[in-house]
């Protein structure tokens, strides 16, 4: 006769309670798991900042132009500049009928006529006529900047006209300073005083 097997009282309880606690801790486990690997979660973070990115446009450079377009131009006479050599001072004072002047500007010459051109953007301010200088077109800029454009000839532009740099806007003249050839003196001023065009011209407008 076989013995029956008899369980404890504790036992059956006991291995409930086991069952229980595995299915509770796989529900929660099932529940918290991340369903996406994490190497792929890094992907598709990496992929939204790449899609996102905003790429960044540098200013163009702009630099300040010559007043003039031709190769046969030469300074006859530069800026007169007060904490300059003495040398160099001599070369800059114009002689006009036993008068000495000191020149505010540069003069330039050509046996060629040649362009004048605007040395940067701007607008034209004022064109008119001085006895002793010619015709003079002023152009106002940005900055306080005004260039100023002596014994010119051929005007090609109009007071109130908008002005890209490297527009032509006269041609070479004569004065009774300069009455030979092709000419121009040239000016520049900033916050109404007058500059050393050298220190203007070729430069970054960024620096001005």
């Amino acid at each position: 006769m076989k013995k029956k097997l008899v369980l404890k009282p504790f036992v059956l309880p006991t291995l409930y309670l086991i069952v229980i606690v595995l299915l509770m801790f796989y529900t929660v486990n099932s529940l918290y798991k991340d369903p996406i690997p994490k190497e792929e979660n890094m992907d598709m973070i990496n992929e939204e900042i790449i899609d996102n990115t905003v790429p960044v446009v540098s200013e163009k450079d702009i630099f300040v132009l010559n007043p003039y377009s031709g190769e046969d131009v030469k300074e006859i006479i530069g800026y007169y500049d007060y904490k300059g050599e003495k040398q160099s001072q001599e070369k800059s004072i114009i002689k006009f009928e036993n008068t000495y002047l000191q020149n505010t500007g540069i003069t330039y010459s050509s046996e060629k006529d040649f362009k004048i051109i605007a040395i940067m953007d701007g607008k034209v301010t004022k064109i008119y006529e001085n006895e002793l200088l010619g015709n003079i077109i002023e152009i106002t800029h940005d900055k306080d900047i005004v260039s100023v454009y002596q014994m010119v000839n051929n005007v090609k532009v109009k007071v109130g006209d908008n002005i890209s740099a490297g527009d032509e806007i006269a041609s070479g003249g004569i004065s009774k300073l300069n009455s030979t050839g092709f000419n121009l003196h040239f000016e520049i001023l900033k916050n109404g005083q007058v500059q050393n065009p050298k220190k203007i011209i070729g430069i970054n407008t960024k620096e001005l």
